[in-house]
């Protein structure tokens, strides 16, 4: 069993996992954390990419509306006004 296998298996076992690496993921880029440490480019580049997307929602453009685009939830909300 090689790595990769192992670690399909710990991801279906724990279902909060997807969520949890998720919003992990976002502070990270947003932080600009990489294996080497800090790159403020990429914080700088990722943010631009994000509050881009957030603008285009017309909402506030702050990291709480960027960290809600990432997870999908302007998305659901946007989707479930335009159902009513």
């Amino acid at each position: 069993m090689d790595g990769r296998q192992v670690a399909e298996e710990v991801y279906e076992m724990d279902d909060d996992r997807p969520f949890d690496d998720k919003a992990l993921q976002f502070d990270r880029l947003w932080d600009g954390v990489t294996p080497k440490g800090v790159n403020r480019s990429k914080a700088l580049k990722f943010r631009q990419y994000i509050l881009e997307h957030v603008r285009q929602m017309r909402r506030p453009l702050n990291r709480e509306n960027a960290r809600r685009y990432w997870m999908g939830e302007l998305q659901k909300e946007i989707a479930d006004r335009e159902n009513f």
